[in-house]
């Protein structure tokens, strides 16, 4: 199933993934015990790495916003 996101949707999205990213990095600082650390770490990890391909993702779609009213700019001036 493909999901279609705005581009206000991957922008909240990435930065909510980011702040997880920072409490999953906050939390493996405090734990005392390796086996929860690591777990901390691994979900640090995959917050991070999520949050740059919807970071990309929101550059992306920007980028084609940007050029999109640039050609409805040229549009309307040729009127």
């Amino acid at each position: 199933m493909k999901l279609t996101l705005t581009y206000n949707d991957v922008s909240v999205a990435a930065s909510a993934l980011q702040l997880k990213a920072r409490e999953a990095q906050i939390n493996t600082k405090k734990s005392r015990a390796k086996i929860e650390a690591e777990f901390w770490q691994e979900r640090a990890e995959t917050y991070k790495k999520t949050y740059e391909a919807l970071e990309a993702q929101r550059l992306q779609m920007l980028k084609e916003y940007e050029q999109a009213d640039a050609e409805v700019g040229k549009m309307e001036e040729g009127r």
